[in-house]
């Protein structure tokens, strides 16, 4: 199966007509979006759709990309480029075949279902642990939808035990992707498009062995040492990771419909080969995820932001869109954000993960979030970061108060905060919103509108935290007088020590400013 030139890519069109296009089809401007029948693969078909125009047709400046933006890319040349990497866009047995083992693994088959990184594990489903991921889900899969798990999996990779390595971010990355906010208005290739980088150095047929890993005999890693790194790769390689050494088995196949799209086919694929000691990635800064780097040392290494329980908040919002620095960390927003953040007056971030537990998939997160998009950047970064600084400290003393509130020697107990903490950020994210939008259009504070919505903020805050601690705490109407003291006393000490807070201070002064700069 050529990936160019078969109809393999399922995408809905503007009227919501969903069909498969063929690679060398996807600048139809009626095309607006991928259609997978699963989240994680959506994700992942962006991410290679956006590789392979990175790869082929990369603007030489931001001018020709412009160029581009402006009048559409030439179909033609789009063609041409397609065909110079038809040798690396062949899925099936034949080898080399699109993100499998170059060489033939001498190994037991296992099911295809281990495509799908939520799959059940040998130990989960021995241990008949399998009770929200089901087991059974994938067991025969068609071509078309191989591609894109194989794809999934691949850039995803998890930890999965000795010698099977993680993906070139690590297991679990968190990707952000740059996309209008009015989606619907344009085309698929559009918003693929806005995440492409320009680079006047087009690869060579003779670099691409070192792009697509899969076109040449794998390097292995039994032995130390043998680490794949921009220095002894091509950097597009970032795109096209196989930290997987993955066969699929193109003889055992059935006839019937695909247990993920549902579609017949005749061939569906029911088994593959894996072996250990794939390709092991060292180095790397993928340009579709945000990076961060601890400041305990100072030659530790920057890692790609992952995956994490409740999923993105707006405390990480900084990070995504603007360089930021708190007390242990620094943090720098993917490549494609950095360098191109003014493309369009209204764009925000699509922002995915697997949530993964070393080899267990614990959820899948995706977001919108708004991306910072002004000449004062860095004023608003400055108010954005006292915005969150004062958010953290009073979810610090909801914690201890509560703490105090629930055990009569606090100092001894020990308490899970992490569904609060997540709640917490969640339920305060709407009024954060408001008010960002807010800031965005006005940084420098110079309307009085700013100055009421910084106000109206820090009192939906105060009110927040204290609703927060009767619904934690007052839950037992037969509880004793000493305790019910001793709650109420937490609860007069929460709302004193929030009143007395140093960012709370520093966070009215900001709309006192305001008020001076208009009166």
């Amino acid at each position: 199966m050529d990936l160019t030139t078969e109809g393999w890519l399922p995408v809905i069109t503007q009227n919501n007509t969903r069909l498969k296009i063929p690679l060398t089809n996807l600048l139809d401007d009626n095309i607006i979006d991928v259609s997978y029948p699963r989240a994680d693969f959506q994700g992942a078909a962006w991410q290679m759709l956006i590789g392979l125009l990175q790869t082929t047709v990369a603007p030489e400046d931001e001018p020709a990309w412009r160029e581009v933006w402006k009048n559409g890319m030439d179909k033609q040349a789009w063609h041409q480029a397609l065909s110079a990497i038809a040798p690396a866009m062949q899925f099936g047995a034949e080898k080399p075949a699109f993100l499998q083992s170059f060489e033939p693994l001498e190994s037991e088959s296992s099911s295809i279902a281990g495509l799908l990184i939520d799959a059940p594990g040998g130990n989960t489903l021995k241990l008949n642990k399998d009770h929200f991921v089901k087991r059974h889900v994938g067991q025969q899969i068609c071509p078309h939808c191989a591609v894109i798990a194989l794809f999934a999996v691949q850039t995803n990779s998890p930890a999965g035990g000795a010698g099977y390595r993680v993906g070139l971010r690590g297991g679990g990355p968190l990707t952000t992707l740059i996309v209008p906010q009015q989606e619907r208005d344009f085309p698929l290739w559009k918003k693929l498009w806005l995440n492409v980088i320009p680079n006047d150095t087009r690869p060579t047929p003779s670099q691409y062995a070192t792009i697509f890993p899969w076109l040449a005999p794998t390097k292995t890693s039994e032995k130390a040492g043998n680490i794949v790194t921009p220095d002894n790769a091509h950097e597009l390689q970032a795109y096209w990771g196989m930290p997987r050494r993955i066969e699929l088995d193109f003889e055992s196949t059935v006839d019937g419909s695909c247990d993920l799209c549902g579609e017949q086919h005749p061939a569906l694929l029911r088994e593959m080969r894996t072996k250990n000691y794939g390709v092991q990635y060292d180095g790397w800064r993928h340009p579709l995820s945000p990076y961060r780097q601890a400041l305990k040392e100072q030659t530790a290494p920057w890692l790609a932001l992952k995956g994490q329980p409740g999923g993105l908040s707006y405390k990480d919002w900084l990070g995504l869109t603007l360089n930021s620095e708190d007390k242990f960390n620094r943090t720098q927003p993917a490549r494609v954000v950095q360098m191109l953040p003014r493309r369009l007056p209204a764009t925000g971030l699509w922002c995915f993960a697997w949530d993964m537990d070393n080899a267990k998939a614990r959820c899948w997160y995706q977001h919108r979030v708004p991306l910072i998009n002004t000449s004062d950047a860095t004023l608003l970064s400055s108010v954005v970061q006292q915005t969150l600084q004062l958010a953290s400290d009073a979810l610090r003393l909801l914690k201890q108060w509560l703490k105090a509130a629930w055990f009569p020697t606090p100092s001894e107990a020990k308490a899970d905060f992490s569904l609060i903490e997540i709640a917490f950020w969640q339920e305060t994210e709407p009024a954060f919103r408001r008010l960002f939008e807010t800031l965005a259009n006005d940084p420098a504070r110079e309307n009085l509108l700013t100055r009421d919505a910084l106000r109206e903020w820090e009192e939906r805050l105060h009110h927040d935290v204290i609703n927060f601690f009767d619904r934690e705490v007052f839950t037992d109407p037969d509880c004793d007088d000493g305790t019910l003291l001793r709650q109420l006393a937490a609860r007069s000490k929460l709302d004193r020590d929030y009143d007395k807070l140093k960012t709370r201070t520093q966070f009215l002064d900001l709309a006192k400013e305001a008020e001076e700069q208009n009166a």
